[in-house]
């Protein structure tokens, strides 16, 4: 894991990866992005830019994270492009 992450969002990482298999069973879900917080899952949203807007209206930077729902072997984090220092 990256040394960037929150223990939060790291303890959120490993709950996305024990959830995984589960949300990409349901054809709902595929390619989606899913919002985590406090180990739940939050939200499931067809865009990042959904995702983001409602995590940013509901918790603080650092507080969650959100991943897309591709495959185990493509995994892509969305950190950087929304991470904006203070």
């Amino acid at each position: 894991m990256a040394e960037f992450l929150t223990e939060k969002q790291k303890a959120d990482l490993e709950f996305f990866y024990s959830k995984f298999e589960e949300l990409f069973a349901d054809p709902l879900h595929k390619h989606k992005y899913v919002l985590v917080h406090n180990k739940n899952i939050e939200g499931v949203f067809d865009t990042f830019e959904n995702a983001l807007t409602d995590a940013v209206s509901k918790f603080q930077p650092g507080e969650y994270i959100i991943q897309q729902i591709i495959s185990k072997t493509e995994m892509t984090g969305f950190l950087y492009s929304a991470y904006a220092p203070a």
